[in-house]
């Protein structure tokens, strides 16, 4: 007994930034961080509307709003008003099956329902007992696919899917190429057509303008007086160099977006009176709305200016500051040395003048001993008293 259709509801996911849109949705139902129509839209404190995730994952980034770089956190976005959920719900989208073959488009909000119990491409389980395989929805009620049958040239056991893709890789079986004519068994076919003489292929700098076309046995004279291939490895510099400034005008376009949000588009009128007026008072309003924009950027950079400005004078003067007081610490050093160097002097000579005292008393005669005696006594005593002196210097020092 085959299941219900009910039973049989699709396991495909449908990626809602995937889907393409019968018409070009209106700019104010864009997220301005990807571009696309809202997806559980979300409003935050200086009103603006992005979709739920762009704005935490912006958030998790950076704690200001993308728009105006206004400061933001979690706590600042709410959900967006009921109304323009409903307008973005309400767009009609095309099936994600119409490469498949499925013609159905309906409103945004009803696609997952569609995929899930009507479209006749969308895949499900088969709907034979104990057979896990997928097939399209349409094909359910018939014979399970999944069955192995018995090719009838090679007898080999294939599934009923693969049939048709199993005849064109068969052993036993011969195709025609059809530039030369010649039959190959299948397996061999597809290596023959790589190199097949009589195959008629474009010049190797077609990509670069150059519109000769020929059999592959003769395209080798062509190629060795083609001024296309000779300019190959500098048309394809020039070309790599396009590439990469189209990728940089990109991320300066994104920036960009980031800082001036996309204006709507002007309606399109059917009087040409309406549509002039229409087109503008649109660009007065879009020009008025540049210029405030214009505006904040310009006052913006007026404030970080004067916030450098305020810090460099305050770096100058805390180098000030520090100079002085480098110099001032270095004077007292100096101080305190040159004292140092005075009280090492008065010990140098007093040490040279014991010494010489000493000299003298052991060299005298025995008659002028009394004398010297008593003048050695005298000196000591100048001598002490000199000590003396010279330690309440340094001690005052």
């Amino acid at each position: 007994m085959s299941p219900s259709r009910s039973s049989r509801n699709s396991l495909q996911s449908v990626d809602l930034r995937a889907l393409d849109y019968l018409t070009s949705p209106s700019a104010n139902l864009l997220c301005p961080i990807c571009h696309a129509p809202l997806i559980t839209p979300v409003q935050t404190r200086c009103l603006h509307t992005f979709c739920s995730a762009c704005i935490s994952l912006s958030l998790e980034r950076s704690s200001t709003c993308p728009v105006d770089r206004k400061p933001l956190n979690h706590d600042d976005v709410t959900p967006a008003p009921i109304m323009i959920a409903n307008l973005v719900n309400d767009l009609v989208v095309l099936c994600p099956n119409r490469e498949k073959g499925c013609t159905t488009s309906c409103a945004r909000w009803l696609v997952e329902s569609h995929i899930r119990e009507d479209c006749e491409y969308a895949t499900v389980k088969c709907a034979k007992e104990g057979c896990d395989g997928m097939v399209e929805r349409r094909e359910a009620e018939g014979e399970c696919v999944h069955e192995e049958v018995e090719c009838a040239f090679c007898e080999g056991a294939v599934r009923k899917l693969d049939v048709e893709l199993h005849y064109k890789e068969c052993p036993k079986l011969s195709s025609d190429c059809r530039h030369c004519s010649k039959s190959f068994p299948n397996p061999e076919l597809a290596a023959h057509k790589l190199i097949c003489p009589d195959e008629i292929i474009d010049c190797a700098a077609s990509h670069f303008g150059c519109s000769f076309s020929s059999r592959r046995s003769e395209l080798d004279e062509h190629l060795s007086h083609c001024h296309f291939v000779a300019l190959t490895p500098i048309l394809q510099l020039h070309t790599e160099r396009i590439e990469t400034l189209e990728l940089e005008n990109k991320a300066i376009r994104q920036k960009l977006d980031l800082l001036v949000p996309p204006r709507p588009l002007p309606t399109q009128l059917s009087g040409a009176t309406s549509s002039a007026a229409n087109d503008s008072s649109s660009g007065r309003d879009m020009t008025s709305e540049m210029q405030d924009y214009t505006y904040h950027l310009y006052s913006e950079y007026e404030q970080l200016r004067s916030d450098v400005e305020r810090l460099n004078a305050q770096i100058r003067e805390l180098d000030v500051k520090q100079d002085m007081a480098r110099f001032n610490e270095g004077l007292r050093y100096n101080d305190e040395m040159t004292g140092v160097r005075a009280a090492i002097n008065g010990l140098r000579m007093q040490l040279h003048w014991l010494v010489a005292s000493r000299r003298e008393a052991g060299t005298g005669g025995a008659g002028a001993g009394g004398a010297r005696s008593v003048a050695g006594s005298s000196a000591s005593g100048d001598g002490r008293r000199m000590s003396v002196d010279s330690v309440r210097q340094v001690v005052k020092l």
